[in-house]
């Protein structure tokens, strides 16, 4: 579990990282309204979950640094009978500061006690611009005539606090990894689960509501919307109607995750409908299934996704090639990026606090390395619709097939690995003798 020490430590090295004389305002998520007055589900913005532990929305953390003088203030609602009839009661500030372990906290109605030095930088993000411009507003500084207002001559600069946040969150502590350990675990049992469920005649949207009733008994959140795909439905790469029936002779590609307080995992299996791969599934499964495995080899401090990516490449194109899929030499399918016609993504992604985690793939013009505590997908797929000049045994047949690595000191840890994947594991566990 995560505990007050590592938001404490995420957030002096936040502060290490900015410039003296300087302001962060960070806020937190958003109510999304569904339709008329009902809202969504409340998810917490990732980058204020990963400074405080805090999942309640109308927040803001306010953080200075001038020379030695650092300060951290959590701003909040002040709780009221309203929230207490409807929503909950709010947490006051005694209760925020004792479970946080933040330093001041203080609510709204009470920001003109709450005055801030006249910062030369400000850190935000930017796609909160407006909140920030509004928020700025209501504030009151030690100077008059601050930098902030609409009139000053002299403005702050302002400095996109996303970026610095997104390479901070690219290297996961200990406990990040436990919580995305965890979550893998879960999706891991869900995947079995269903793949002993799946039969004909079922419809997508059954599968899916197996998949979310069993993590929600673990109590565990959706780390995305599930993808279900039946038969050619396979070959849209993000189908989310789920609402086919499986049938006979077709594979089912499942690529759904749990996310376990904020922490996302990703897994995708690719299983027969029937129990059993037929002879054309069985090649296309076998090249995705190799290309991932290789990949997965590779994987190891020092190298690059970009590595990763090209190893996939490379084992997919040969296989279509031998299974011929693709014409001419495998080297030339590479060259020509012929093989984009049936594996048009990337292998992989960041993985943490989001499903696709926002940390950058390169830096100065060059991809990142791989270091010990990164963690990401390797997720090689082949995807076929009906074509002219192939075998017709290929047609409307999908293949994806994804893991979440943790890089190590000497290598990878494969997290998602209790989900059988190999043709024989996959058919020895869907067999309904």
């Amino acid at each position: 579990m995560m505990t007050n020490k590592d938001f404490k430590k995420r957030r002096k090295m936040l502060l290490s990282q900015i410039h003296d004389n300087s302001v962060v305002f960070i806020f937190s998520g958003q109510e999304k309204s569904r339709n008329n007055d009902v809202n969504y589900k409340y998810r917490q913005s990732s980058n204020f979950f990963y400074l405080t532990g805090i999942n309640d929305a109308s927040t803001v953390l306010v953080m200075t640094k001038n020379g030695r003088r650092v300060s951290v203030t959590l701003l909040c609602n002040r709780p009221n009978i309203v929230d207490k009839i409807w929503t909950g009661q709010l947490p006051s500030k005694a209760t925020y500061r004792k479970e946080y372990d933040i330093e001041q906290v203080i609510y709204f109605d009470e920001l003109k006690s709450f005055q801030l030095d006249d910062f030369k930088n400000m850190y935000f993000e930017f796609n909160d611009e407006s909140r920030a411009s509004d928020f700025i507003s209501t504030l009151t500084f030690k100077q008059s005539g601050s930098r902030y207002s609409k009139t000053a001559s002299s403005r702050s600069t302002k400095i996109n606090l996303s970026s610095i946040l997104f390479d901070m969150r690219r290297i996961k502590s200990k406990n990040e990894i436990s919580q995305i350990r965890h979550a893998a675990k879960i999706s891991s049992s869900a995947h079995i689960n269903l793949m002993k469920q799946c039969k004909p005649g079922l419809k997508e949207y059954e599968v899916e509501a197996e998949f979310i009733k069993y993590c929600m008994s673990e109590r565990c959140e959706q780390a995305y919307p599930a993808i279900v795909a039946a038969g050619k439905n396979a070959c849209t790469l993000h189908y989310t109607k789920n609402d086919s029936t499986l049938r006979k002779n077709t594979l089912l590609l499942v690529d759904a995750a749990a996310e376990f307080d904020n922490y996302a995992s990703d897994i995708t299996r690719t299983i027969p409908v029937s129990g059993r791969f037929n002879k054309h599934q069985k090649i296309i499964y076998g090249i995705v299934l190799k290309s991932q495995m290789m990949a997965i080899n590779a994987c190891k401090p020092g190298k690059t996704l970009i590595d990763i990516h090209n190893v996939a490449v490379k084992y997919i194109t040969k296989g279509l090639v031998e299974a011929k899929i693709l014409k001419g030499s495998i080297n030339s399918n590479i060259r020509d990026e012929t093989y984009k016609k049936y594996y048009m993504h990337n292998t992989g992604h960041w993985l943490g606090l989001d499903v696709h985690d926002p940390s950058s793939y390169s830096k100065d013009g060059k991809p990142i390395t791989l270091k010990p505590g990164m963690i990401f997908t390797v997720e090689p797929g082949i995807y076929i619709n009906k074509e002219t000049g192939i075998d017709k045994g290929y047609h409307d047949i999908g293949v994806r097939i994804e893991d979440d690595i943790l890089i190590t000191n000497n290598g990878c840890e494969v997290l998602s690995r209790d989900v059988p994947k190999t043709i024989q594991e996959i058919e020895n566990l869907m067999s309904h003798d």
